[in-house]
C-alpha cells in the first residue's frame, strides 16, 4: 500500500510539472551538463525504467531516458546546470534551465533550496539517500522539456495530454571525457568542468 501511495505521488507530480510549465518546442538538446555530484566522486550510473518512477502509463513521454547515479559515501547533490528551483519536496528538486529543460533530481536525503532560488552549475540543493536494496549511496536525475501534442484533442478521451514530455539523454562532462553519454553500469569520475573545448 505503501509502495502504491508513493507512486500515486510521483505520478500526481509529474502531471503538476506538466500543468505548470514552459513549453519549448526546439530546446538546446546538445547543452553539456554536469554529473551532479561532488567533485572527485566515483559515480557508477544505470539506467532505470518508467516503472521505477512511477509513470504507469506512457501516453505523453517520449524517448523515455532516466538515470541512477550511485556512489560508495554520503555525497553532495549538486545543479547540473544554472537555473531557477520550479519545484521542491523532502525527496525531490526540479531546475528549469534558461532554454526550457528541466533537469530532475530525485530519491535526494535532504533538500537544501527553495522554490523560486536561483542556482549556478555546481551549487548544492541536497544530499544523496541511502539505497536499501544495493547500500549505496543515490540520486535519481532525468531531463526533459515540454512540446505541444500534435494529437491532443482527437486522442483526449484516452488520456493523452496537450503538452509531450520529451526525454533527453544529456552529455555530461567527467575526468574521463569531455562530452559523454552515460551508458548503463558506466564508471565515471566527476570533474567540474564548466566549459569544453571544441575538439574534446
Amino acid at each position: 500500500m505503501k509502495k502504491l501511495i508513493i507512486t500515486l505521488a510521483t505520478l500526481a507530480s509529474s502531471l503538476a510539472l506538466v500543468a505548470q510549465t514552459k513549453v519549448v518546442e526546439n530546446p538546446e538538446t546538445d547543452a553539456v551538463y554536469r554529473l551532479p555530484l561532488e567533485n572527485g566522486s566515483k559515480v557508477v550510473a544505470t539506467t532505470l525504467t518508467p516503472l521505477e518512477l512511477g509513470l504507469a502509463r506512457s501516453l505523453n513521454t517520449v524517448g523515455f531516458c532516466a538515470w541512477e547515479l550511485t556512489t560508495s559515501t554520503e555525497n553532495d547533490v549538486v545543479a547540473p546546470r544554472a537555473g531557477v528551483v520550479e519545484e521542491v519536496t523532502e525527496s525531490k528538486v526540479i531546475i528549469l534551465h534558461e532554454d526550457g529543460i528541466y533537469s530532475i533530481l530525485s530519491r535526494l536525503g535532504s533538500v537544501c533550496v527553495e522554490q523560486g532560488a536561483s542556482v549556478k552549475r555546481g551549487d548544492k540543493v541536497g544530499t544523496t539517500s541511502l539505497s536499501k536494496i544495493t547500500n549505496k549511496w543515490r540520486v535519481w536525475i532525468e531531463v526533459l522539456h515540454l512540446r505541444s501534442n500534435p494529437n491532443y484533442g482527437e486522442l483526449a478521451l484516452s488520456g493523452t495530454h496537450e503538452n509531450l514530455k520529451q526525454y533527453i539523454n544529456p552529455i555530461f562532462t567527467t575526468k574521463q571525457k569531455c562530452k559523454v553519454q552515460l551508458t548503463d553500469g558506466g564508471s565515471y569520475t566527476v570533474k567540474a568542468r564548466t566549459w569544453c573545448w571544441p575538439w574534446e
